[in-house]
């Protein structure tokens, strides 16, 4: 044959990144252990953030169980310290809350209105947030983590149906 050249060829491609990007202040590894001493430093407050945040959740439910602008100002606030405290919580090594604070997040989210029905889904939420707090449970919560978890997608479920909740 006239034509000898393998039809598939492999070329080796080298990794010219690591020669183009230049780090300021020294080492990678050693930028990435401060970063991990740094958010071992904050983990401890990540306690008294979850509890003045679960604090205010509280408020803030009163005010949507009020109704009215009242409510609409509410859930913007639970909407935002939800999402916060689900971010931080996963990152000091709380995954339980973080689980739900995005459960309580997507029902907001979800929520075409926001009735007596609505409001009891979400109160559970924040009910199951204060458990976690005065129980001081970390991590994913064992046994009682799947519970609580359990519980709420029952709830949603039970909610999704179209079923009154009791």
């Amino acid at each position: 044959m006239a034509n000898d050249k393998p039809k598939v060829e492999f070329i080796d491609n080298p990794n010219p990144l690591r020669t183009k990007v230049k780090v300021k202040g020294g080492d990678p590894s050693d930028m990435l252990a401060k970063a991990e001493e740094s958010v071992q430093k904050l983990g401890g407050e990540f306690e008294t953030i979850f509890s003045d945040n679960v604090t205010a959740l509280a408020a803030a439910m009163a005010d949507v169980r009020q109704g009215g602008m009242t409510r609409e100002r509410a859930l913007i606030a639970m909407r935002r310290l939800l999402h916060d405290l689900r971010g931080q919580a996963g990152t000091f090594g709380y995954p339980l809350v973080s689980h739900i604070g995005d459960s309580a997040c997507k029902f907001i989210d979800l929520s075409e209105d926001f009735g007596p029905t609505e409001t009891d889904v979400l109160a559970m939420h924040i009910n199951a947030l204060q458990a976690i707090r005065q129980a001081k449970i970390k991590g994913d919560g064992g046994a009682v983590g799947r519970e609580l978890m359990d519980g709420l997608r029952k709830v949603i479920l039970k909610y999704n149906a179209g079923a009154e909740l009791d």
